[in-house]
């Protein structure tokens, strides 16, 4: 067999080529496919989710970077952390929007929201009165707050969903009761009909605080009271029945005696049951 010039003919064959193209196809594949792998080593703070995961929500060019929604999340778990959020958010001076986009993100981050039912929160109730304000207070390092403060922000994002206009979220209201302003946790409109609710979310297994619901059946009527021309339906609504009917058979009275609506169940089960109150009544 002939003797190959000795030149770089043999780096040029077939084999070589096919060699060659199958390294550069590996490593393509994998920079596509390993994104987070490879973002992983330039940003190593990133622990709890993927970068991707804390792309803005909205478009707006002052949204905050995926890095410092990460420093953020992890000062809201200390003590005191959600104050500070607060503070360096508002001396950026940044609009509504974004700071709204920010404390999303930063739930994401600290695993209290999907990113799925973030999307679709932040599109339904973006500028909703008391929206920025509720989803701060669930960054913080409070499990309790943090679930009530969730249920009433799904709440009000199944009634969207279902074709409720979400008047607001923690709405202040003087009850001329308690020592304080105290707030209708969310008001909604619908078929010409005010829906005003006070919402809970305890454990079947938690004793019900019967003096505190009393009082917040009796704001619910007081603000029914104050807004006579709003056809005002009030709502007394509960997550989970508790587990000694006893307590959860007086609750039923309390609400009987006042004319409040007493309802139960997940936040699209509430939902549904609060539409069909509405056109019924």
């Amino acid at each position: 067999m002939p003797k190959e010039p000795e030149d770089f003919t043999p780096f040029m064959t077939s084999s070589w080529l096919q060699i060659l193209l199958n390294i550069s196809v590996i490593f393509v594949a994998t920079s596509v496919s390993a994104p987070v792998q490879a973002l992983a080593s330039v940003a190593p703070k990133v622990v709890s989710v993927g970068i991707s995961l804390l792309a803005p929500l909205t478009h707006h060019a002052k949204s905050i970077a995926a890095d410092d929604i990460v420093r953020l999340a992890s000062l809201g778990q200390k003590t005191g952390g959600t104050k500070e959020i607060g503070k360096i958010l508002g001396a950026k001076n940044l609009p509504n929007e974004v700071l709204e986009d920010a404390y999303v993100r930063i739930a994401i981050q600290q695993g209290r929201i999907s990113r799925t039912e973030a999307d679709g929160m932040f599109r339904r109730l973006r500028n909703t009165p008391g929206f920025r304000s509720t989803v701060s207070k669930i960054v913080g390092n409070s499990e309790i707050k943090t679930a009530g403060h969730l249920n009433e922000l799904r709440i009000a994002d199944s009634a969207a969903e279902n074709g409720f206009q979400v008047k607001g979220i923690g709405v202040r209201f003087d009850d001329g009761m308690k020592s304080a302003q105290t707030d209708i946790d969310i008001l909604l409109f619908k078929n010409d009909r005010v829906v005003a609710i006070e919402a809970k979310d305890y454990l079947p297994t938690t004793p019900i605080p019967l003096d505190k619901f009393r009082a917040d059946m009796d704001s619910l009527v007081e603000y029914s009271r104050k807004n006579p021309s709003s056809k005002v339906l009030n709502v007394f609504s509960i997550t989970n029945r508790p587990a000694d009917m006893a307590s959860w058979n007086l609750l039923q009275k309390e609400a009987e005696r006042r004319g409040v609506e007493l309802i139960e169940g997940t936040p699209n089960q509430q939902i549904v049951l609060i539409k069909q109150l509405v056109t019924d009544k």
